[in-house]
């Protein structure tokens, strides 16, 4: 058995949060100054994988528990990478690839694989060819060195020695997202509106389970309240933590009306879990 550790280093949407220019929707909690999604996982060797990549990503890695005094030295900054689980292609969880080459640096130029479906790999090596050894002349120094790894629906990977799986959701209109089994006992859903019952089956009675809910309102594209509370009444997880949170979902007010065992992420939440797999 390993413990791992899972790390909620942004539960914002895609503007981040608060917006700022409308000062009538600003809050003062911190809790609700969310980056963009996010998540690190700490490994018990020093391993770390991340899940996603946002815009966010140098902040996300130099504090990840969302503690750092923003003067002395960062003790808990992130050094490593032993991989990334990408979710899929959007701005909001890609685009921060470029940050990674710091990484490769500490690494001593080693270098790091994401792993992906066939599509958004294909996306993020069109938005960002650098990455990925292609020649650009602006670029020429310091890139980061990054392999990608096509991975199928419901086959298990050993990632830093972490067993993952992937499992499709549906972001509405916008198509596919990989949810990711973490071990046998954790998993990661973001961005998902509609879930199938080949992933509900896999995402069923774990003991952690990190899942998307946008606001009150219904959307398009991700879960409101009603239906991210119908999937947990369905998965009935141990413990659920819900990320990619709007603006309109202010954490003091939600305390009192989750259910036993639901919480609201803010960023730097962290717990562990156990990887008997």
């Amino acid at each position: 058995m390993a413990i791992w550790t899972l790390v909620i280093t942004g539960c914002g949407t895609s503007h981040g949060n608060p917006p700022w220019g409308v000062p009538e929707l600003w809050s003062s909690d911190p809790r609700d100054l969310r980056r963009r999604s996010g998540a690190a996982l700490l490994g018990p060797a020093g391993q770390v994988l991340l899940i996603d990549c946002g815009p966010d990503l140098m902040q996300q890695l130099r504090d990840p528990f969302a503690n750092w005094d923003g003067v002395g030295y960062p003790e808990q900054c992130i050094c490593r990478c032993d991989g990334v689980l990408l979710t899929h292609a959007h701005a909001d969880h890609s685009h921060g690839l470029n940050d990674l080459r710091h990484i490769n640096r500490l690494m001593g130029g080693g270098g790091i694989t994401l792993y992906g479906s066939a599509e958004h790999l294909d996306e993020v090596q069109a938005m960002f060819p650098y990455c990925f050894g292609r020649t650009n002349a602006y670029y020429h120094q310091g890139n980061p060195v990054l392999q990608t790894q096509a991975v199928d629906i419901g086959q298990q990977y050993h990632v830093g020695d972490l067993p993952v799986t992937p499992w499709p959701v549906e972001h509405g209109p916008a198509g596919l997202v990989l949810a990711w089994g973490l071990g046998d006992r954790a998993g990661y859903i973001t961005d998902a509106k509609t879930i199938g019952a080949q992933t509900r089956s896999a995402m069923r009675g774990k003991d952690l389970l990190v899942l998307n809910m946008l606001q009150e309102d219904p959307h398009v594209s991700h879960l409101n309240w009603q239906e991210c509370y119908e999937v947990l009444e369905d998965l009935r997880p141990r413990r659920a933590v819900l990320t990619h949170m709007g603006y309109s979902v202010r954490w003091q007010e939600w305390q009192d009306r989750l259910p036993p065992g639901v919480e609201l992420a803010y960023d730097g939440w962290h717990d562990t879990f156990e990887v008997t797999l």
